[in-house]
C-alpha cells in the first residue's frame, strides 16, 4: 500500500512538474517573426518548435523550426501571415496533391512554409 501511495505522489508530482514546463511562444525563437495563434492546439500542451536538422542550401548555412497548425483553413493562415509579415513576398503552388505557400524575404535570408493537408488542387485545406 506504501509504495502505491508514493508512485502515484510521484506520478503527480512529475506531471505536474511537467505541466509547468509547457510555453506558448508567441514568437519562432529563431527568427523573431510572429507565429499565428493556430499553432497553440488550445490544450495547455505549449508550441514549442521542432528543432529541422541543419543544412546546407546552395552556399549558405540553413536553420529551421517546425510548427504544426491546428483548426485552421489555408486561406485563413495564408492570410494570417500576409498580415504580419511585412515586406514578404509570397508564392505559392501544388505538389503531392498538398497546396503549398512560401513567404520569403526579398534578400533570401528567411523562408516561411506553409503546407496543406492533402486536398484536390484550388481547394481551400486544413493548414
Amino acid at each position: 500500500m506504501k509504495n502505491i501511495l508514493l508512485v502515484t505522489t510521484m506520478l503527480t508530482l512529475c506531471l505536474a512538474h511537467a505541466a509547468g514546463q509547457t510555453k506558448t511562444v508567441t514568437n519562432d525563437p529563431l527568427t523573431g517573426l510572429p507565429l499565428t495563434p493556430a499553432t497553440d492546439a488550445g490544450k495547455h500542451v505549449g508550441n514549442q518548435p521542432v528543432k529541422m536538422p541543419a543544412g546546407q542550401v546552395c552556399k549558405s548555412k540553413m536553420q529551421g523550426n517546425f510548427y504544426t497548425l491546428y483548426s485552421i483553413k489555408m486561406d485563413a493562415v495564408t492570410a494570417w501571415y500576409a498580415s504580419h509579415l511585412a515586406g514578404f513576398k509570397k508564392v505559392q503552388g501544388y505538389e503531392g496533391g498538398r497546396t503549398q505557400i512560401a513567404f520569403y524575404k526579398p534578400d533570401g535570408t528567411i523562408v516561411i512554409f506553409l503546407t496543406a493537408v492533402r486536398g484536390a488542387p484550388g481547394e481551400n485545406a486544413d493548414g
